[in-house]
């Protein structure tokens, strides 16, 4: 029977394995970089030589790495908060506020990265959208810590 103190053990492990494959991805960045340069040549090329692309591609990749471990550290503590039974509590609310603000970020990093290959610009899209529907649930967490916090002084 699938339980929900299951489901987030899941969810738990699941952060851990996506943050151990981060770090593992980072030994490569610059391998992958060369490998998409070369191989990825009928892909449309975007505004600036692709010849150029490899440097400003490591980088990208080693700042989205650096921004995903962020987040699965924010989401780490907001599932190890939920785990406690701390559900509407203003930590949280500041996890998922720290989330949108990665995802943003890693969203615009991508978009610029688009000026040498256009299919990232549309990742990037996707990641300020995702940032997007973070601060939306940020903003009903929130509300509901206000809630949560006028319940319990009163009487």
């Amino acid at each position: 029977m699938w339980t929900k103190d299951k489901s987030l053990f899941l969810s738990r492990i699941l952060t851990l394995t996506a943050a151990g494959v981060c770090i593992f991805v980072a030994f490569f960045i610059p391998t992958i970089a060369e490998w998409y340069h070369y191989m990825m040549t009928v892909e449309v090329a975007g505004i600036l030589d692709r010849d150029t692309m490899e440097l400003p591609m490591c980088i990208t990749l080693y700042l989205c790495d650096a921004l995903a471990l962020a987040a699965l550290w924010n989401l780490h503590i907001l599932l190890r908060n939920i785990s406690r039974d701390e559900v509407f509590i203003p930590k949280n609310t500041s996890c998922l506020r720290r989330i949108s603000w990665i995802c943003m970020a890693a969203g615009a990093a991508l978009i610029i990265f688009g000026l040498w290959s256009s299919i990232f610009a549309f990742i990037g899209m996707v990641a300020i959208m995702f940032g997007l529907i973070m601060r939306v649930l940020k903003n009903v967490f929130e509300k509901a810590v206000e809630i949560k916090s006028e319940n319990d002084f009163t009487i």
